[in-house]
């Protein structure tokens, strides 16, 4: 029904005295879904899209990855990967809500889930690491792309294929490319390949996007991509030129949109920057609106798209982990909330969107409820190291945590809003958790640490290790409709991991 009363509630608050963030919302409004490591279930896919849909927007942009249902590149499937029903359901289903699916294929950086395997290894930068498509290979890489591209296509009626091109680190780190960047430049290097990607795309009657990161931090040959390519900014929480003069872009005749995020750096499992989000959201929506940009996105990031690797011999891939398991999307309502009202313009400033939030959305209205919930949205968190002297600076970071939690514990959430209740109070008593772990890991790293000491560790740890079985139950219990499997975002690969190796260490220095 929102998505129905999209334009009319802009003009009502305008009319009420209560401008919009900005002038006009761009025409393409877009979540992400992002299944690199967190994949949802086809019912919570459709669950968030009519929930876009009721919320304004008219896109969805998805990184598959290893869960497309690939036949001419089979190897690609991981375990988590859709049927081919699943997808053209999702796709209906979107289409049914006014949706766009627009699909996202990584074709240069971000290759990991690709280059692991022999198959394609001809193909890398560098012969150990996975991430990057070398670009001097592109007679290489365009059958392969050709072919992973067309099946993309077949299955997505959107008139766009995300090709992403971002982040790609290694430029110039081969013999050849490093010639070429000698002769023509960095941007002339990457410019060059992202055009042979773009003619496919084009070639199958589609329009291609790629994020604007290395254009904007090289820009020199932008001049020789395809006009019909759109550009996507993302901008998570900095300045504008942060990358590199907006204007080179802006000014270059391309379609711009941009991207700003709900989940990103430095989110983590035990880890949100909720205040962060909040006022990206709204800044940048207001930014992309008063530079014209065709499009918005609402990034979500289940991990920070950098892997560790574990090798056999002759660098044979063995197994990729993400660096970072960020909380899972089902708990960041607060953030697809304010993306939607901040796209509408129903509030000034991301205070104002809060104080409603807490009212209509949570069903507060008792003044000390509606502080301590937006204490905790407007809490700092901040990664903390456990170097051996840090003890100081996480005792602070622990205490703040504590004192949120207890004031969020006397909130009475109404019954519509206690699955949000749920999933609040679970971030929060895992990063109390987390910083309890590392203020004693940091005892463990002091130079004055020694074997007798061990037992008094293990003990406290050992309580502590149960109380996290507990938090990981929850964690699986409570996201177990939204993903595939919870428990690969609460594993081993976590802080949980670290935690029991530790343990083990500990266990170990005892007397024999």
């Amino acid at each position: 029904m929102k998505r129905h009363l999209y334009t009319l509630i802009s003009l009502l608050a305008a009319l009420a005295g209560c401008p919009a963030v900005q002038a006009a919302a761009p025409d393409v409004r877009a979540v992400y879904l992002d299944f690199r490591t967190q994949v949802m279930t086809p019912d919570a896919m459709k669950e968030l899209a009519r929930k876009a849909a009721d919320d304004g927007m008219n896109a969805v942009v998805v990184e598959w990855e290893a869960s497309f249902p690939f036949e001419e590149n089979a190897v690609l499937c991981n375990r988590f990967a859709f049927s081919r029903s699943e997808v053209r359901a999702f796709i209906d289903c979107c289409a049914e809500l006014g949706l766009d699916v627009i699909p996202v294929q990584n074709c240069f950086g971000h290759a990991e889930y690709i280059l692991r395997h022999p198959r394609y290894a001809a193909l890398k930068e560098d012969r150990k690491d996975c991430s990057q498509v070398c670009p001097l290979k592109a007679d290489l890489a365009e059958p392969l792309f050709r072919s992973i591209f067309g099946e993309i296509a077949a299955l997505h009626p959107s008139p766009y294929i995300h090709i992403g091109c971002d982040e790609t680190r290694l430029l110039g780190h081969c013999p050849a490319c490093r010639k070429k960047v000698g002769e023509q430049g960095v941007s002339a290097l990457y410019v060059d390949y992202v055009v042979r990607m773009c003619r496919i795309v084009a070639e199958l009657g589609k329009t291609p996007m790629i994020w604007a990161d290395i254009l904007l931090k090289h820009p020199e040959a932008i001049d020789r991509l395809p006009k019909e390519v759109v550009i996507v900014d993302w901008n998570y929480g900095w300045k504008p030129d942060y990358f590199g003069k907006m204007e080179s872009i802006e000014h270059s005749g391309h379609e711009i949109w941009g991207a700003c995020s709900l989940r990103s750096h430095p989110d983590n499992l035990f880890l949100v920057q909720w205040r962060k989000h909040l006022e990206n959201i709204f800044d940048y929506t207001a930014y992309a609106a008063e530079h014209g940009f065709k499009g918005i996105i609402n990034t979500s990031w289940s991990t920070s798209g950098t892997y560790g690797y574990i090798y056999d011999d002759a660098n044979e891939v063995v197994e990729i982990q993400p660096v970072r398991e960020v909380y899972p999307h089902a708990g960041f309502d607060m953030l697809d909330e304010a993306y939607a009202a901040a796209l509408a313009g129903r509030f000034r400033d991301p205070d104002a969107f809060l104080d409603d939030y807490c009212r209509t959305r949570l069903g507060l209205a008792r003044p000390e409820e509606i502080v301590a919930v937006k204490e905790y949205f407007n809490m700092p968190q901040r990664p903390v190291v456990a170097s051996g002297s840090n003890a100081q600076a996480i005792r602070a970071e622990l205490d703040r945590a504590r004192d949120v939690r207890e004031g969020f514990r006397k909130v009475q959430f109404p019954d519509a809003a206690q699955t949000i209740a749920r999933h609040l109070g679970l971030m929060l008593d895992i990063r109390i958790n987390y910083l309890r772990f590392k203020l004693l890991e940091d005892r463990t790293q002091s130079p004055e640490f020694r074997p007798s000491q061990a037992a008094a560790c293990l003990d406290e740890l050992n309580a502590l290790l149960s109380g996290t079985e507990q938090l990981r139950k929850t964690f699986v219990r409570l996201n177990g409709d939204a993903l595939k499997d919870p428990a690969r975002s609460f594993n081993e690969w976590t802080y949980y991991g670290k935690m029991r190796n530790l343990a083990d260490i500990l266990r170990n220095m005892q007397p024999h």
